[in-house]
C-alpha cells in the first residue's frame, strides 16, 4: 500500500505477510498485490469502514493520537494489458467477508489469487473533507465523452499507474491510452480543488500529472496504438500531455515538467510538412508516409493539393491544437526556437481557412447536405421532394464529396460548416464542434487573426440556425459534439461579452444536464490556457447540488451563469459564497433579490453590483 509520499507506517498489519508492492509505483498511490485465494485483510481493532461521501469507502483507524482515515476509492480489481500496456480487461474482485466486530474489520475474497490492485490513500490528518455540491455534480471528459461523477471516478481512467480512456475504442475495442482524459481530469480536479482547498483534490491531481508523465517515451513523444500495432502516436493526445504540462507550470516551477515539456515540444516540432503555403503540423504518425497509412483502418482520395503528401490528409483541428501548443509553450517558458514554425503553420490556417473554390457548386451542394443535419421530426415534416433530395445528399453526394475536395480542396464551406479534414472517404459532422472550440481557443492566442474569427463567428452561428445541434442529440455516438459545442462556447464568452454568447452556452448547459453527459471542465474557471492562475476565481458552490455554475470570470471581473436544470423552482443559495457581491438577473433581465427562487429550467446571469446596475 502506497501514501502520496511512500508506504504509510499506519497500513503496518493491514495485509497478510505474502503481500507487497509488485512494481514501483514512485509517488502513486497504488498497491498491486498477490493473494492467495483463502487470504484476505486485517483491520486493527478499533477501525470501522463505511462508505465515502465522495465515493468509495472510508476506513477509521484507531490510533493513539487520534484517528486515521485511508480512503479506498475502487473496490480490488484484476487488471489486464497487452504486450503493449493497452488495457484489455479490468475485472471487479469480489470481497466474500466483510465483518465488523470489537476486534476490528475483517475483508476477505476467496477470488484474489494473482495480482490484485487495490487503490489507497492515506488521508491527511482530521476529519475527511466532504465534498461540494460542485463535485457532487457530473463533468464532460474530452476523450472519453463521458462523465466524470465524484473524484473516486478518476480511477475509472486511472488504471495500472496509467490513465486510459472509459470505452471501448473503434476499431480495435480496447481501451486505449488517453492524454485528452487526463488534460480533463487535471482540469476538473484544479476547479474542484480551488473551490474547496481540500488537499485530497490537489494530491489526486498531481497523480494524473505523474501519470503522463511516466508514459513519456525517450524522444520526448507519447505513443497510443489506437489504430495499428506500431504504437502511432497521435498529436491531439500529445498536445494534451503538453497542455497539462503548461497548466503545472503555470502555477509554479517545476524541473522535472520543465524537461519533459522541453522534449515534448521539440518532438512536436518535428511533425511537420511543408505546403505551398507553409508548414502544416500533422495529425498522427502514420501520415508520415502511404505505407504507415495503410496500416489503418481509413481509406483515402489520393490528393497532393498544395504539395503535401498523399498522406497528409490536412486535419484542421489537430494542426490547430499544435500551433496554439508550441506558442503557448514559448510564451510559457522563453524558448522561442519553434517561433519560425509557428509563424508558418499560422500562414498555412490563413491560406487553407480562404479557400473557396467552386462557390457555386459547394453552394449548391451544401443546400441539400444541409437537410442531413436537420433532426428526425424537422426531416419529417419536409415535403415529398424534399425529402427526396435529402436521400440524395446523403445517400450519393456525401460519399463522394471527398472526391470534391480533392479537386477542389476546401474546408470552410457555404453557410459556415466547417469540415474535418480533406481527403479522407469518411464524414464527420460532429467534428465541427470540435472545429469551433480550436478556432476559439486559436483566436485567443493569435487575435488579430481576422479570418479566424469571420469564420469561427460564421460556424457558430450555423450551429445554431441549421439543425445539427438537435441532430446531434439524437445521434448514439455524434452526440458527444454537444460537449465540445458547450466548451467552444466557454472560450468565445471568454473573448467576446455579448450576451448571445452567455445564452448559448447555457442552453448547451441545460442539453448536457438532460442528456446525463456533464458539463465542460472549463466551466469551473480553472483552465490556465483560457486564464492565467493569478487570475482565476475560485468556483462558487450553490447550496443545492442540483444547480449547475458556468465561472466566466476573472479577478476584478467576477461573471457567473447559474443554471437550473430541474422542473421545480430552486433557491438561490450557496454553500460556498462568490467572493464579490453580485447582481442577478433572468433570462429577460428582471433582476432577483438574494434567497430568490430560480424558476424551473431556467438561468441566472450574475455580474458585479456596477456593471450589473449598467
Amino acid at each position: 500500500m502506497f501514501s502520496g509520499a511512500g508506504v504509510p507506517e499506519a497500513a503496518a498489519g493491514l495485509f497478510p505477510p505474502s503481500a507487497g508492492p509488485k512494481r514501483d509505483a514512485g509517488a502513486l498511490p497504488v498497491c498491486t498485490v498477490s493473494l492467495g485465494a483463502a487470504e484476505g485483510w486485517a483491520l486493527p481493532a478499533g477501525s470501522s469502514i463505511a462508505p465515502a461521501p465522495f465515493g468509495g469507502y472510508l476506513v477509521r483507524l484507531a490510533g493513539a493520537a487520534g484517528p486515521e482515515w485511508l480512503w479506498l476509492p475502487q473496490g480490488p480489481r484484476r487488471v489486464q494489458l497487452d504486450a503493449r500496456g493497452r488495457l484489455l480487461k479490468v475485472e471487479p474482485v469480489a470481497l466474500d467477508t466483510l465483518a465488523c466486530s470489537a476486534d476490528g474489520v475483517q475483508l476477505g475474497s476467496s477470488a484474489a489469487a494473482g495480482d490484485v490492485e487495490w487503490v489507497c490513500w492515506r488521508l491527511p490528518a482530521g476529519e475527511p473533507v466532504p465534498p461540494t455540491a460542485l463535485e457532487r455534480g457530473a463533468w464532460y471528459l474530452l476523450g472519453s465523452h463521458t462523465a466524470l461523477r465524484g473524484r473516486a471516478g478518476v480511477y475509472r481512467h486511472l488504471v495500472a499507474g496509467t490513465v486510459y480512456e472509459d470505452r471501448l475504442a473503434w476499431p480495435n475495442q480496447w481501451r486505449v491510452f488517453s492524454e485528452n482524459d487526463a488534460h480533463a481530469l487535471h482540469l476538473v480536479l484544479g476547479g474542484l480543488a480551488r473551490a474547496s482547498a481540500d488537499p485530497l483534490l490537489a494530491a489526486i491531481r498531481r497523480q494524473v500529472l505523474d501519470a503522463v508523465l511516466a508514459r513519456q517515451s525517450d524522444d520526448g513523444g507519447w505513443r497510443h496504438g489506437e489504430w495499428t500495432d506500431t504504437m502511432e502516436s497521435h498529436y491531439r493526445l500529445h498536445c494534451s500531455a503538453m497542455h497539462l504540462m503548461m497548466d503545472t507550470l503555470a502555477e509554479g516551477p517545476d524541473e522535472r515538467v520543465q524537461q519533459a515539456l522541453a522534449a515534448a515540444a521539440a518532438f512536436l516540432a518535428r511533425q511537420t510538412e511543408a505546403l505551398a503555403f507553409g508548414q502544416w503540423l500533422l495529425h498522427d504518425e502514420l501520415e508520415h508516409s502511404v505505407e504507415k497509412m495503410r496500416l489503418g483502418p481509413f481509406r483515402w482520395v489520393p490528393s497532393r493539393a498544395f504539395g503535401k503528401s498523399e498522406s497528409n490528409m490536412l486535419v484542421l483541428n489537430s494542426h490547430l491544437d499544435a500551433t496554439v501548443a508550441l506558442d503557448r509553450y514559448a510564451e510559457l517558458t522563453g524558448d522561442t526556437r519553434h517561433a519560425a514554425l509557428v509563424a508558418s503553420a499560422r500562414a498555412s490556417t490563413r491560406a487553407v481557412l480562404a479557400l473557396r473554390p467552386a462557390e457555386a457548386l459547394y453552394r449548391l451542394l451544401f443546400r441539400l447536405i444541409g437537410l442531413t443535419f436537420l433532426p428526425t421530426e424537422r426531416a419529417s415534416r419536409l415535403p415529398l421532394w424534399q425529402r427526396a433530395l435529402k436521400r440524395l445528399a446523403w445517400q450519393h453526394l456525401i460519399p463522394r464529396l471527398p472526391d470534391l475536395k480533392a479537386r477542389w480542396p476546401r474546408l470552410v464551406m457555404p453557410g459556415g460548416y466547417i469540415d474535418r479534414e480533406l481527403t479522407l472517404r469518411t464524414w464527420a459532422h460532429d467534428y465541427h464542434a470540435v472545429n469551433l472550440m480550436d478556432l476559439a481557443r486559436y483566436l485567443r492566442r493569435f487575435p488579430d487573426e481576422a479570418l479566424v474569427r469571420e469564420v469561427l463567428v460564421a460556424g457558430l452561428e450555423f450551429t445554431r440556425t441549421s439543425g445539427i445541434l438537435e441532430r446531434w442529440r439524437e445521434l448514439k455516438y455524434q452526440k458527444y459534439a454537444l460537449g465540445f459545442w458547450a466548451e467552444a462556447l466557454y472560450h468565445v464568452c471568454l473573448l467576446d461579452p455579448a450576451p448571445r454568447w452567455r445564452i448559448w452556452l447555457a442552453e448547451a448547459m441545460l442539453v448536457l444536464e438532460d442528456l446525463g453527459m456533464g458539463q465542460p471542465p472549463s466551466l469551473l474557471g480553472a483552465n490556465a490556457e483560457a486564464l492565467a492562475p493569478a487570475e482565476q476565481l475560485p468556483c462558487p458552490s450553490p447550496a443545492d447540488a442540483r444547480l449547475r455554475v458556468a465561472n466566466l470570470g476573472r479577478r476584478g471581473a467576477p461573471e457567473l451563469l447559474l443554471l437550473n436544470p430541474t422542473a421545480e423552482p430552486l433557491v438561490l443559495a450557496w454553500e460556498q459564497a462568490p467572493a464579490d457581491a453580485l447582481v442577478w438577473r433572468d433570462a429577460a433581465g428582471h433582476e432577483l433579490a438574494p434567497g430568490a427562487t430560480i424558476a424551473p429550467r431556467s438561468w441566472l446571469h450574475g455580474l458585479p453590483v456596477a456593471r450589473g446596475e449598467g
